[in-house]
C-alpha cells in the first residue's frame, strides 16, 4: 500500500485521518472505510475500494489518492480529484497527472 503525497479526504474521513492511516498501515480491517485508487482497467479514471481489500493480492501494491468513510463520501472524493486534474491540466487524464 502506497499514500500519495496529496492524499485527499472525505469531510468526515478528514476527521479521522491519523487513526484511519494507522489502521491502514497495521493493516487492520477498516469496515466502512474507502480507498480511492487509479482505474486497475485502463479505461476508467479511478476505482473505489472497501478498504480491506487492500490486504488482497491483486490490490496490495496500489497507490492510494483518497479515503472517505462511506461510498456517498468516496464518490465526492472522486469528483473532487477529477475536478482538480481537470482545473490544473485542462483535461480529465487522472492517470498522467499521477503519474
Amino acid at each position: 500500500m502506497k499514500l500519495n503525497k496529496n492524499l485527499y479526504f472525505g469531510e468526515e474521513a478528514g476527521k479521522k485521518k491519523a487513526k484511519i492511516i494507522n489502521q491502514l498501515d497495521k493493516h487492520q480491517l477498516s469496515f466502512g472505510v474507502y480507498v480511492i485508487t487509479l482505474a486497475s482497467n485502463g479505461k476508467d479514471l479511478l476505482d473505489v475500494l472497501p478498504a480491506f481489500m487492500l490486504y488482497r493480492n491483486h490490490t496490495r501494491d496500489r497507490e492510494i489518492l483518497g479515503i472517505a468513510v462511506t461510498k456517498e463520501e468516496a464518490f465526492e472524493v472522486c469528483g473532487q480529484i477529477i475536478a482538480d486534474v481537470h482545473s490544473k491540466t485542462g483535461a480529465y487524464d487522472v492517470r498522467s497527472f499521477f503519474a
